[in-house]
């Protein structure tokens, strides 16, 4: 959804809380013979499948959501970790792996840059140039002739951390494909107007009923919001955080200057 979660959410509160307003009107001017205690009843029954369908599918896109988002976070912990490792054996290497060294900290500024674009910037995990950048570095350690021992036992550490990186670039580019699909959401929004459609139905017109119908329709809003906040870790009020990206950017930044 390219749309701000926030206006969406706001959009949805509007169009759920408008759909219990016309439920009122409608049900203000029903003949006697639609407003028996039968008809209640076959709403009532009616709409508590809906309602129990609405409310197990909120739930379950909570959790999806929720999963995703925790995964995201963890993926570029983990990412963090391994970028700093491998700078790690790569420097315990000696000089002939600074080529590798440099390529590794322009991977991982170019995935800042990615996964945190500047403000109006789309997040761009599918880079390919960034991709590139790790690939390019692998190659080059693998590259590398060993001298001593001591380079005989970090190259292959060197390069199981670099495939390590790859597996978790390609993880992140996975969980973005994984959102859940749009018409999902739609149909979500279907099933909440059509539920407060008939709350406001045989609800009387007076504003104890209307703030109710606010508040509620608002609650089942937030929900939504909630679903395409964590869909989006991006923007928004819940976000992913950049400090694991930046940490290791910092760590390797300062022992380039350092060597």
């Amino acid at each position: 959804m390219n749309s701000s979660p926030l206006v969406i959410g706001l959009v949805t509160w509007v169009v759920v809380f408008t759909a219990a307003m016309v439920g009122i009107w409608i049900g203000a001017r029903l003949p006697e013979s639609h407003r028996t205690d039968e008809s209640r009843n076959v709403v009532a029954i009616s709409m508590a499948m809906v309602s129990t369908l609405t409310a197990l599918v909120l739930g379950l896109l909570l959790s999806v959501a929720n999963t995703s988002f925790r995964e995201n976070q963890e993926q570029l912990m983990s990412t963090s970790s391994d970028l700093i490792r491998m700078d790690h054996l790569l420097r315990l290497y000696g000089p002939e792996a600074n080529e590798p060294r440099v390529l590794l900290r322009q991977y991982a500024q170019s995935m800042l840059q990615d996964v945190f674009p500047p403000e109006g910037r789309q997040r761009n995990v599918e880079n390919e140039a960034t991709l590139d950048l790790v690939a390019r570095a692998e190659n080059k350690a693998a590259l590398l002739v060993p001298a001593n021992d001591t380079q005989r036992w970090l190259q292959p550490h060197i390069l199981d951390v670099s495939d390590k990186i790859i597996q978790e670039h390609f993880a992140l580019v996975k969980q973005r494909l994984d959102a859940i699909p749009n018409a999902l959401m739609v149909l979500m929004l279907l099933w909440l107007v059509l539920l407060f459609a008939s709350f406001g139905l045989f609800a009387p017109a007076h504003l104890t009923c209307v703030l109710v119908l606010l508040m509620s329709s608002g609650a089942a809003s937030g929900a939504v919001l909630l679903i395409i906040e964590l869909e989006t870790p991006n923007r928004g009020f819940v976000h992913l955080s950049p400090d694991p990206l930046q940490h290791a950017i910092e760590v390797m930044d300062k022992h380039a200057s350092a060597g």
